[in-house]
């Protein structure tokens, strides 16, 4: 991935590849900045409902938002839900199906409302899925997960 921080030949130290330069290490400084309001000044630690009001905040329900306010959802899932869950793998499909949709609205792919009904459908097939595996039924389980995989394509 080329993360536009790379000297091309040609390019000086100095000059307009420097302030080039200097804009793109800002632009990056704000893109990780914008995933960061739920951990400073937010939430206290280890409150999931707290970044994801936070997340909610920083992000309000528009185009252009969802995505965003998904990675940032993810992060707070990722920090808070993930360390102490027997079906860390659920959970993480779980958020590639919620930054997939997000980003396919932002695109002007599908309507919100048709997202929030397929994360609703994947919610569901998550919890039956982790019911599955704790009856020791991973044969159904499996084809929870699978059906959730189908939705990301």
């Amino acid at each position: 991935m080329d993360t536009g921080l790379r000297r091309y030949d040609g390019e000086s130290a100095t000059g307009a590849g420097s302030l080039s330069r200097i804009s793109r290490s800002a632009a990056i400084c704000t893109l990780l900045a914008a995933c960061a309001p739920q951990f400073f000044g937010g939430p206290p630690p280890g409150d999931l409902r707290g970044a994801r009001q936070a997340c909610n905040d920083a992000y309000p329900r528009r185009v252009g938002n969802y995505l965003p306010h998904a990675r940032c959802v993810n992060a707070a899932v990722e920090a808070y839900a993930v360390p102490g869950s027997r079906n860390a793998d659920l959970i993480r499909l779980q958020a590639e199906l919620r930054e997939t949709l997000s980003e396919r609205i932002d695109r002007k792919r599908i309507s919100v409302q048709i997202a929030e009904r397929r994360m609703a459908e994947a919610d569901r097939l998550v919890a039956q899925a982790e019911s599955e595996r704790a009856a020791g039924n991973e044969k159904a389980a499996s084809r929870r997960i699978a059906a959730i995989e189908e939705m990301l394509r």
